[in-house]
């Protein structure tokens, strides 16, 4: 029997989307199994968590994590295939968070173009917002 739309909660839409991902019947397996494996972690973690957290809680934890990954992610080549695990990952964890809140995406690129450190751990001043400037305090800005 079909659900109605609003009897779908965020678990039906990530059981969902790693469904998807794990059959990956658009494009060649191997072109992005790294990727692919980077989402299917990201979402079975989520996933475990949402039957425990509050949403407070799994917000900070999965922001936190994302940052973090990303981080990591910002010193590898792109053909790396933790790049694209970390890609993946960081991916999904940017999706699902938008579910629960549709302006998260805007308010971190907004946070990012504030900069991070707000200029206190490079030469740049305070209105530098290049996104790609490495200033060695571990955030892109």
């Amino acid at each position: 029997m079909s659900k109605k739309v609003s009897e779908f909660t965020v678990m039906d839409i990530t059981e969902r989307m790693l469904k998807f991902t794990l059959r990956d019947e658009i494009a060649e397996a191997s072109d992005y199994a790294a990727y692919n494996d980077g989402t299917r972690d990201a979402l079975n973690e989520m996933r475990a968590d949402m039957v425990n957290m509050s949403e407070e809680e799994f917000t900070e934890k999965y922001e936190t994590l994302s940052l973090d990954k990303g981080d990591e992610r910002f010193d590898l080549d792109p053909d790396d295939p933790k790049y694209q695990y970390l890609q993946g990952y960081c991916n999904t964890i940017e999706d699902v968070l938008s579910l629960l809140n549709p302006a998260y995406i805007y308010d971190q690129i907004e946070m990012l173009s504030e900069g991070l450190c707000g200029g206190d751990c490079c030469d740049c001043d305070e209105d530098c917002h290049e996104h790609d400037h490495d200033c060695d305090c571990g955030h892109c800005h």
